[in-house]
């Protein structure tokens, strides 16, 4: 399976299941603790996947590669937004 397949639905499912289990964890709900720990594992096989797909990009240079892994490891889902609604198209 390609990691075109995978990035945005895991993108999406752990964004879903985190404010889910935010939610849940606020509302002191059972398996809340669960359900953040499945969405944190979702948000790394998407950072993994995308740190994978833009340091193997040939459209950009080093520099911005290493912003872009950078962006991924300190702000994961605010970069995982801007490089899926608007960055990706350029990337690959």
């Amino acid at each position: 399976m390609k990691s075109d397949q995978i990035l945005a639905p895991s993108f999406i499912s752990a964004f879903i299941v985190t404010i889910i289990a935010a939610l849940l964890k606020i509302n002191h709900i059972d398996y809340a603790n669960t359900l953040l720990v499945v969405g944190l594992l979702l948000l790394t096989t998407f950072m993994i996947l995308a740190i994978i797909e833009v340091t193997n990009s040939n459209k950009i240079d080093s520099s911005e590669k290493l912003l872009w892994v950078f962006g991924f490891l300190f702000f994961g889902t605010i970069v995982g937004f801007i490089y899926l609604l608007s960055a990706r198209k350029r990337i690959i």
